[in-house]
């Protein structure tokens, strides 16, 4: 299914009625087509606290404001570091930004499990329901973006369920040849250089414990 089509698809549900909907998916597809490494952040919900109708990219305000803010920010450094433990197989310093900072970003994909009516904090049984009422869709989505490493930012209990997986190492699942990164939201309040490091680890480990390579 084309992505338009099923965004239009998705918007049309009655779930995602009169509120804003906002679209997700690859950052940018020419840096997505060029990188070897294929990252997709699997989040709960985008926020908007100004409209009410409506619909709006998220790859669009990544690509105009860059590495920015609580949540792409870290993104960024965990896309970056990723990168470089897939590559060398070792964990390269932390670098809070520069332009391969941001390529990494540029290079990755981003999708909220829940399209509409985000809210700064949503309660687990609601996050569920959208997931329960939108599977379908959120797999075909997932599966038309085609990543590697899904990195699940506080998802992974939200989705497991759906997925026929095995256990890797600690916090790694593979499923279906893609790695799941069972982590913590972007936005936590941990440092940003624990976060980079820990997550760092964590693919290190699952790369180690991994029979061949994605």
């Amino acid at each position: 299914m084309a992505i338009l089509s099923m965004f239009e698809e998705w918007k049309s549900k009655s779930l995602h009625q009169n509120t804003v909907f906002i679209t997700d998916g690859i950052i940018d597809r020419s840096f997505w087509s060029e990188s070897d490494y294929k990252i997709l952040f699997l989040l709960k919900e985008a926020y908007d606290s100004t409209s009410t109708e409506g619909t709006w990219d998220l790859p669009e305000f990544i690509k105009d404001r860059g590495v920015f803010g609580r949540t792409f920010k870290p993104m960024a450094q965990w896309a970056y570091g990723i990168e470089k433990v897939v590559k060398n197989r070792e964990i390269s310093p932390y670098i809070q930004n520069n332009k391969h900072v941001e390529n990494a970003l540029f290079s990755s994909a981003i999708v909220n499990l829940k399209k509409s009516g985000g809210k700064k904090r949503s309660s687990y049984k609601n996050l569920e329901k959208y997931v329960a009422e939108d599977w379908v869709l959120i797999k075909a989505q997932i599966g038309n973006i085609a990543p590697k490493i899904i990195v699940c930012g506080n998802t992974w209990s939200l989705i497991r369920d759906n997925l026929i997986h095995k256990k890797v190492s600690d916090c790694a699942y593979l499923s279906d040849g893609v790695l799941y990164i069972d982590y913590w939201h972007p936005s936590n309040r941990a440092a940003n250089l624990m976060n980079y490091y820990s997550i760092c680890a964590i693919v290190q480990m699952a790369f180690n414990s991994l029979d061949v390579d994605l």
